[in-house]
């Protein structure tokens, strides 16, 4: 019999775990990324953005959208585990003729686990363990959602942020017929976004950064690339202008099973 392909994943999972708690006492340092900011109440989690207009193969002219992402973390009473949430909006803003929808907007709460950190190459490494739920509230036939588990080790210094999460979609039941509202809306979605994500945030020259996400599944060869450039503006200590530039599939829920280019230029409010 073969061993499934998720045990050695778990098994190292665990022992990575278990290196990190044993490391409870390790002195932190500075923090320079959010996304790994640890702290009491409330604070911020992934990256903030407002992109007036964005250009792509698929939506342009009328239907180019506005694109917008807000996103922030709680700490709960004072311990290690967090509550999180992220919403991100897809508006076809200059479509007045249809009354400028919104096209698409996924909503993606969490709550997680984040063991004290230790350190490593004059770096720190921490991990957090927890589940996620992400979802485009609509109804059949474009309701999209997953429920996950994942286990997300991290390095970081004060110029560069590693981040790798690894999930496991927790199985749902077939549809009994293709627009019942029980049931999975999705079952091949890991065909197209994969097992894991990969993050990398490069700091440089005066504030400059570089944030590079990885997506895919090895074995089907699809996957997805997102990249954002941000600098600071000028007299301003949290904006920066940003430039996003995303390929392949998985932008969204909706989209996650097509494949195209946009790019998007606006102000990103934290990061």
């Amino acid at each position: 019999m073969s061993i499934p392909r998720w045990i050695p994943v778990l098994a190292s999972s665990l022992l990575l775990t278990f290196l990190a708690v044993w490391h409870s006492n390790a002195q932190q340092s500075t923090e320079n990324f959010q996304m790994i900011r640890t702290g009491p109440g409330l604070s911020l989690h992934k990256e903030m953005f407002m992109m007036p207009v964005t250009f792509s193969d698929e939506y342009y002219g009328e239907k180019t959208e506005a694109v917008f992402q807000i996103s922030a973390k709680h700490r709960l009473f004072n311990t290690p585990v967090y509550f999180a949430y992220t919403q991100i909006s897809f508006w076809q803003a200059y479509d007045h003729k249809h009354s400028a929808p919104f096209r698409e907007t996924n909503y993606n709460p969490e709550l997680f686990y984040r063991t004290n950190r230790f350190h490593l190459y004059g770096g720190q490494v921490g991990f957090d363990i927890g589940f996620e739920h992400e979802s485009n509230g609509q109804r059949p036939p474009v309701s999209r959602s997953w429920n996950l588990i994942y286990f997300s080790p991290y390095y970081f210094r004060s110029d560069i942020l590693l981040y790798l999460k690894i999930r496991y979609r927790i199985p749902e039941e077939e549809k009994d017929y293709p627009e019942a509202a029980v049931g999975d809306d999705n079952p091949d979605i890991t065909d197209y976004l994969g097992y894991s994500d990969f993050q990398l945030f490069y700091r440089f020259y005066r504030c400059h950064l570089l944030h590079l996400m990885i997506r895919g599944n090895i074995s089907t060869g699809k996957g997805g690339v997102v990249l954002n450039y941000s600098v600071p503006i000028p007299k301003s200590e949290m904006s920066f202008f940003t430039i996003r530039i995303s390929h392949g599939y998985g932008e969204s829920l909706v989209d996650y099973n097509r494949s195209f280019n946009r790019i998007g230029f606006g102000v990103l409010f934290a990061r």
